[in-house]
């Protein structure tokens, strides 16, 4: 499983906002995808690390011509399972309360564990191993709130 899941917002609200947007041409965005503005009023994944994110695909599709859209979880109260790369640092228990971000191409994007912070980052980790299925015994995956968010933060 990769990418970013949605598990529903922190709030324990079971509907979460989704807009549409234009994907920038030659983009392919894949479901599960952490996207960004790209400056030109279009939605991007390229170099996702340290950007202010959207939010999160619920589709797959690629920028044609400015004609192609996706439809994005833009909710900034929205809880998601991601697996972190461990790579340089280990993602473990202490992580919690902890940012980060996001490193990969489309369709394997991971948590940056190289990246964590006590102060910034895309990220922030609220649970270590939150025992759900199909990744309940699989300690590298937590569940994450978007930091940066380009709707703001989250408020209860």
């Amino acid at each position: 499983m990769a990418g970013l899941r949605p598990l529903g917002r922190a709030d324990g609200g079971t509907n979460w906002s989704v807009m549409e947007f234009t994907i920038t041409d030659g983009v392919t965005i894949t479901e599960g995808d952490a996207v960004y503005f790209d400056g030109s009023g279009r939605i991007t994944n390229s170099s996702v690390a340290t950007q202010r994110l959207v939010g999160v695909s619920q589709e797959t599709a690629t920028g044609t011509s400015g004609t192609v859209t996706a439809k994005i979880v833009v909710d900034p109260n929205m809880l998601y399972l991601i697996d972190n790369d461990n790579v340089g640092t280990t993602f473990a228990v202490t992580h919690v309360g902890d940012y980060f971000d996001l490193v990969g191409a489309t369709g394997a994007q991971l948590v940056d564990t190289s990246s964590t912070s006590n102060t910034t980052g895309q990220l922030l980790c609220v649970e270590f191993n939150p025992q759900i299925d199909p990744v309940k015994e699989d300690t590298s995956y937590g569940k994450f709130m978007i930091a940066e968010h380009v709707f703001g933060k989250y408020t209860a």
